[in-house]
């Protein structure tokens, strides 16, 4: 299964595409209704239908998760998700030892999955997944809203602490993803003038 999927993303990524534009920066904003909400987005090679299947798949959350989480799923490995679906992680966190519980709460292949978590260091964490055609491939964007279980601790130094793992986690899950689309092989960007049309 793994190296199917690996092939349909070399194939894809062989196939003579626009230049892809610049990736959506990460940015993280206070929610109205409390906590925050993180946003980015990148273009992958492939369209919706071909794209969709890696991030669709629990075994691939390892390839994409920094190594200083000791990120390891523990069960949903090998299970066909769908809306229902429960995934269990391990991970550490500055050291400490943390399980994660996750429930796929909207699965809409090609196109989205909503995974929240059900257990874990958030008092809520939301977190869509949408893929849309653009030109010759996919804008993957993820919007993530979450909350922290103590909020008077977005007074202190926790809050800045939390944003810049989530901005690690966010680039290195962004880098790893590049290399499974090969995309270090696309053309140049597309000019600036072409990139503000858009």
């Amino acid at each position: 299964m793994q190296a199917r999927l690996d092939a349909q993303h070399r194939a894809s990524a062989c196939a003579p595409v626009a230049d892809p534009p610049p990736p959506r920066p990460l940015r993280i904003e206070t929610r109205a209704d409390g906590g925050w909400r993180l946003s980015c987005g990148q273009w992958l090679r492939g369209q919706p239908a071909a794209v969709f299947p890696f991030f669709g798949s629990a075994r691939n959350l390892e390839r994409i998760t920094p190594p200083f989480l000791h990120f390891r799923v523990r069960r949903g490995i090998d299970d066909r998700l769908e809306a229902g679906s429960l995934i269990d992680y391990d991970l550490r966190l500055h050291g400490l030892p943390v399980r994660w519980r996750t429930l796929i709460e909207v699965w809409e292949p090609p196109h989205r999955f909503v995974d929240r978590q059900v257990r874990g260091p958030f008092r809520k964490w939301r977190h869509e997944h949408a893929f849309q055609a653009d030109a010759d491939g996919t804008l993957a964007t993820d919007v993530v809203d979450f909350d922290l279980h103590c909020r008077p601790l977005a007074r202190t130094p926790l809050l800045a602490w939390v944003f810049t793992d989530l901005e690690a986690i966010f680039a290195y899950r962004r880098q790893a993803t590049a290399r499974v689309f090969d995309l270090d092989a696309a053309p140049p960007r597309r000019s600036a003038e072409s990139a503000a049309s858009r």
